[in-house]
């Protein structure tokens, strides 16, 4: 057998050797698999050039020359032309920097090294000019046009001033629905009515078109067809749906399959109330989404057969995954210092995708151990319970605690952006001072039973790193400490936060809370750990947690009956994940007797850092005291991961 053909390039002085051969990569695998010949040398110096005036030479010649067993192509480049400054008058400079990056997108997608100039191909032009009019119906305007107005070349590089007619701003008409089923005609046109009238970009067209297709897959219409065209007016774009189903569909059976430790009724009993009903593809998606996210299966795949009558029966293909397992963490934190864990879990529990756990955490301020079982649909309903049996030793700022007890969570979360929760629990708690005095410390041996209430509203767009919208908090407790002396309590907190972009890289938050405790007895029963307490990473943050408030004559935080707090930042993104921030701090903690004080808050002005990641943003920050008084920090350092309030 022949030996197989050697490649060489001669000549190449804008790149290297290697820089080329890589670009053309497997297209020169089946003339390098043979022996050489001239035809497969002429292909070979084909593909050369056609890199070359990708790389923008405008003619360049590769001759190529068989020696022995190798394919040399020799190579005279001739003059390469880049893409220079692009200039589009008429428009703020910031929008001329992004326009003028993406009409050279085509060309730097060729780029060879970081810094380099695009290359320049005339095929580039009329691909760049599109991605411009593009990115202005993006934004409403349908029949923006843009041209080349002028254009000119000095050393290898070609300048363009580029003219842009944007056209008439579109606003959204009442949509058509061809083809539609006449019952559904008042659903469709009720969704699509909040819309109308609106600037027609990109982002309203994707969600009403999503929004249509909804009321079809829950409502049990099989699409054949769906689609939408445009008709475009003067300022007016109406969308056009063309649609096609096919007979419409009721849920039979669910049936699961490949399950081998998991009790299949825990699954299709979450479907049963959807049996006979038109089929709700929105809502059977929506509970499988909660079956995986128990963790106890790797994958779960749909197959549906559906009988000439439209009865739907799905069949549920499951793979169980790993559910048990052990795992060991650690971390940082500016109050807790050093974290170590130790967990178990097994989230099938008993094969009924109960989620159980056991561990084991130390940090520098204490050991907590606990244990916790939980049904994520109890009695086969959407409501959730968590159990946790627990012990906790910590070292507070002037006093230590120990803590043993149990607690019952019932919450749920399929009310559209509100989760609740409800909390029962129950400890025998102690604590212990050598510094506060046992006037301030309150009781120091007592049991602890309450019930907690818990209601959120959230609009944000993401609950780890929110870019836009808002959240609401409010919580309620009462309780009842049994020690030396019984006494009860009622505690109100309420909590609200809101994001708003500012610009392509800024972005305002704004938060506020408040809280009001409403003990039975006065300070010298009422236990210290009870106490409302403030200060630090999500406060006000020229302090240490819970540092905020009124001292003990040892100067230590005694904690108080009422707080108020005020955040006010703003966020810059620097480069990649990496974020500026610049603060205001506002808030007060108020002692026993005292109600709200507004009269004289507490305010902090600071500087950080912040690096997105998937867990949330880290933050380094530091808070300046501008109402420092005698024994308070001048200022003070936080680490934390999440995101402030």
């Amino acid at each position: 057998m022949s030996p197989a053909a050697d490649i060489r390039i001669e000549g190449l002085g804008s790149m290297s050797e290697s820089e080329a051969l890589d670009l053309l990569g497997d297209r020169l695998e089946l003339i390098k698999a043979k022996p050489p010949s001239t035809s497969r040398a002429s292909d070979a110096a084909f593909l050369l050039e056609n890199l070359m005036k990708r790389q923008g030479f405008q003619t360049p010649d590769v001759k190529p020359v068989i020696s022995g067993n190798a394919i040399r192509l020799v190579v005279n480049e001739g003059p390469r032309v880049k893409i220079g400054s692009v200039a589009i008058p008429g428009l703020e400079k910031e929008d001329q920097e992004r326009l003028s990056k993406l009409f050279k997108l085509p060309g730097q997608e060729r780029v060879l090294r970081p810094g380099q100039e695009p290359p320049f191909r005339e095929a580039d032009v009329a691909e760049g000019l599109s991605l411009l009019e593009a990115d202005f119906r993006s934004r409403g305007y349908w029949k923006a046009k843009a041209v080349v107005q002028k254009r000119g070349e000095t050393g290898g590089e070609i300048a363009f001033i580029i003219r842009i007619d944007p056209g008439p701003l579109h606003h959204l008409g009442a949509p058509r629905f061809d083809g539609a089923p006449a019952d559904l005609m008042p659903r469709l046109q009720a969704k699509a009515a909040p819309h109308v009238g609106k600037v027609a970009n990109t982002d309203l067209l994707t969600t009403l078109r999503s929004e249509i297709e909804s009321i079809f897959r829950s409502t049990g219409y099989p699409l054949e067809t769906f689609k939408m065209n445009r008709i475009l007016g003067d300022g007016t774009l109406t969308p056009r749906f063309i649609i096609k189903f096919g007979v419409r569909q009721r849920l039979g059976d669910v049936i699961v399959a490949g399950a081998e430790k998991t009790k299949t009724e825990r699954i299709t009993k979450r479907f049963e109330d959807l049996r006979g009903e038109w089929f709700d593809a929105e809502e059977f998606d929506k509970r499988l989404k909660k079956i995986l996210a128990t963790g106890a299966f790797s994958s779960v795949r749909v197959e549906n057969a559906t009988d000439p009558g439209g009865m739907l029966d799905a069949t549920l293909q499951v793979v169980e995954g790993k559910a048990r397992g052990a795992s060991v963490y650690g971390g940082f934190g500016s109050y807790e210092g050093g974290i170590l864990g130790l967990k178990y879990h097994d989230r099938n529990f008993l094969g009924r995708l109960w989620n159980f756990s056991t561990g084991v955490e130390v940090s520098s301020r204490g050991l907590l151990g606990d244990i916790r079982l939980s049904d994520p649909w109890l009695f086969d309903t959407d409501t959730y319970l968590g159990m946790r049996l627990f012990s906790v030793t910590r070292s507070l700022e002037g006093y230590d605690k120990f803590e043993t007890g149990v607690s019952a969570e019932f919450s749920r979360d399929d009310f559209e952006n509100v989760d609740a929760s409800i909390i029962f629990g129950s400890s025998i708690v102690s604590t212990e001072s050598s510094d506060i005095p046992n006037t301030q410390l309150g009781e120091t041996d007592y049991g602890h039973h309450y019930v907690r209430a818990d209601v959120t509203y959230d609009r944000r767009d993401d609950p780890v790193t929110p870019g836009k919208g808002y959240h609401l908090n409010a919580l309620l407790e009462a309780g009842l400490i049994a020690g030396d002396i019984s006494s009860n309590y009622t505690r109100f907190d309420l909590s609200g936060a809101g994001y708003i972009p500012v610009g392509k890289k800024g972005q305002v938050n704004l938060g506020a809370r408040a809280a009001m405790l409403f003990p039975s007895s006065g300070i010298s029963e009422f236990p210290i750990d009870l106490r409302l307490f403030t200060g630090g990473a999500d406060s006000v943050r020229s302090f240490r947690y819970n540092e905020l408030g009124p001292r003990s004559v040892t100067n230590d935080p005694l904690g108080g009956e009422a707080y108020w707090i005020t955040n006010a930042e703003y966020v810059h993104v620097l480069f990649g994940p990496m974020k500026g921030v610049g603060f205001v701090d506002a808030g007060n903690m108020s002692a026993f007797d005292e109600g709200f004080n507004f009269s004289s808050p507490e305010l902090a002005v600071g500087l950080g850092i912040r690096i997105d990641l998937p867990v949330g943003p880290i933050r380094l920050e530091y808070g300046h005291n501008l109402t420092k008084d005698e024994n308070e920090p001048s200022g003070v350092w936080h680490f934390a991961i999440g995101v402030a309030f």
